[in-house]
């Protein structure tokens, strides 16, 4: 699990631009297209993702590759979040998203 400070930094990194993450991949595209490392690894490394039940797939785009695929990066590398830190990251976008458009915090 991420701590609470590398959850913040990850969602203004998101939210500023510096992070592609797979929600970003149009739904009928291949992700491995973009996260070419899933079309490179072998089984036993796409068993041991799928057995950490991730969430979020992402990188920095400053990782990118000088190509891009269909107006989106192609990394050599990604990064992944769990399902249960997915969700604390997409809860402070969402409240990052309602104080930019209103200017209002939600206290929980």
């Amino acid at each position: 699990m991420k701590t609470d400070q590398e959850i913040r930094q990850l969602v203004l990194d998101i939210q500023g631009g510096r992070v592609f993450t797979h929600s970003q991949i149009p739904e009928g595209t291949d992700p491995s297209m973009v996260f070419m490392v899933l079309a490179l690894m072998d089984e036993k490394a796409h068993d041991q993702l799928e057995a950490a039940d991730s969430g979020m797939l992402y990188e920095y785009i400053s990782a990118a590759g000088p190509r891009a695929c269909n107006g989106m990066p192609i990394f050599m590398s990604m990064r992944h979040l769990s399902k249960a830190d997915t969700k604390r990251v997409n809860t402070e976008l969402q409240k990052l998203a309602s104080f930019v458009e209103t200017g209002e915090t939600n206290a929980d």
